[in-house]
């Protein structure tokens, strides 16, 4: 029988804090390397010069990611692939002075664990750089989705170009007993039990893209980091679609 594992939250690279049990993460473990650009949507949130968080382009303006990423101002990296050199060609670093937290945010549990970040100006889109949809329809259990993010691997060491895994949806019923207490109906949660793919520590806030679509914002996760065990908790896109979209409309 398994040993219970320590509680941690990760946030910037560095463990803040050890009370829960969960993480909040993207550290890909047994993926790959992506193919250059294939996640045009995926972003990098920048402080003091290193990776803070990551979130997702849904919107010419808007970026949408981790509530628990909230900062007073964001600088916002759009079209890399490599973090070194970061300013890569095609690559485009804009500034952002205004977000929204869903209002029902609760920490340190991560319920509601969304937020839009509206940037300084729109972008300009490319084959390296454009926006994602995201849909009211709720992916069904099995469906095979993609996580990507710049986290630390499995070695300790952190990659220079973005890493992507291939993760199953799990059923409602998997992830109340990955996480009783802690699972509600505004999460999703993928991980196989069978090749360990899965997100760890290091930057949250990244996508989970499925069929195309935007599914998921990398929330939650148990250290140390055991895809075998546990899957993975994410905040469940489609059922926020509506208060994107009207947060969007309204600012």
């Amino acid at each position: 029988m398994p040993t219970a594992r320590a509680p941690w939250i990760w946030v910037l690279g560095y463990l803040m804090h050890t009370v829960t049990g969960i993480c909040v993460c993207i550290f890909i473990i047994n993926g790959v390397k992506c193919r250059p650009h294939s996640q045009p949507w995926q972003v990098a949130i920048i402080k003091n010069n290193r990776i803070f968080c990551g979130g997702v382009l849904v919107h010419p303006q808007w970026v949408l990611s981790a509530a628990h990423c909230h900062q007073r101002s964001y600088t916002i990296e759009l079209g890399l692939n490599r973090l070194i050199p970061r300013q890569e060609p095609g690559s485009q670093r804009i500034e952002a002075n205004f977000s929204v937290r869903h209002p029902e945010f609760v920490p340190p549990a991560k319920v509601n664990d969304l937020m839009l970040i509206k940037l300084n100006k729109p972008v300009i889109e490319s084959d390296s750089i454009h926006t994602i949809n995201i849909t009211s329809q709720c992916p069904t259990p099995g469906t095979t989705c993609v996580v990507s993010g710049w986290g630390l691997l499995a070695d300790g060491h952190l990659p220079n170009a973005l890493q992507c895994a291939h993760v199953p949806v799990r059923s409602a019923e998997d992830c109340r007993a990955a996480y009783p207490g802690v699972y509600n109906t505004g999460m999703l949660c993928a991980g196989s039990k069978q090749d360990g793919q899965g997100a760890c520590k290091g930057d949250s806030g990244g996508p989970l893209v499925c069929d195309g679509v935007l599914q998921g914002i990398v929330s939650m996760g148990m250290f140390p980091c055991t895809p075998f065990m546990k899957p993975n908790l994410y905040t469940q896109v489609c059922v926020f679609f509506h208060w994107i979209q009207q947060t969007i409309r309204a600012n």
